[in-house]
């Protein structure tokens, strides 16, 4: 009796636990855009074979220049990529290629070149010239 007892509270425990964990995960949902989930695994969904847009995943000029913009950035620093607008940006064999605007006013020098897979979304080449 007392075995059966004590097995109940382990489940009773196991089970509150749980629902506390993804009470805490909903909450933080709600004030944050993203959480890190240490238990979201490539397994959890590898029976599904995702979307592939007609058009890519980049499928035009503006959303190419996002992604870059945002990776150069983060690479780079906001600043440096600010002053080498306006991009260049052109569509070449399925390849999105967008080139920083190289400015006499900014002393850095060089300009930022990333290219990006139109069906894939995958960052091909990333570099600053000099």
């Amino acid at each position: 009796m007392i075995r059966l007892i004590f097995i109940s509270m382990i489940f009773a425990t196991l089970a509150l636990v749980s629902c506390n964990k993804k009470a805490a995960k909903e909450n933080n949902a709600e004030k944050m855009d993203f959480i890190i989930d240490r238990e979201l695994s490539l397994n959890d969904y590898s029976k599904y074979n995702g979307v592939k847009p007609e058009g890519g995943v980049v499928p035009n000029d503006t959303i190419a220049f996002q992604i870059a913009e945002i990776v150069l950035s983060h690479i780079y620093g906001e600043e440096v990529i600010e002053n080498e607008k306006p991009f260049s940006v052109n569509l070449e064999n399925g390849v999105w290629i967008i080139e920083g605007s190289f400015s006499e006013e900014y002393d850095k020098g060089g300009s930022a070149y990333i290219e990006i897979n139109k069906q894939t979304g995958e960052i091909i080449k990333v570099f600053h010239t000099k």
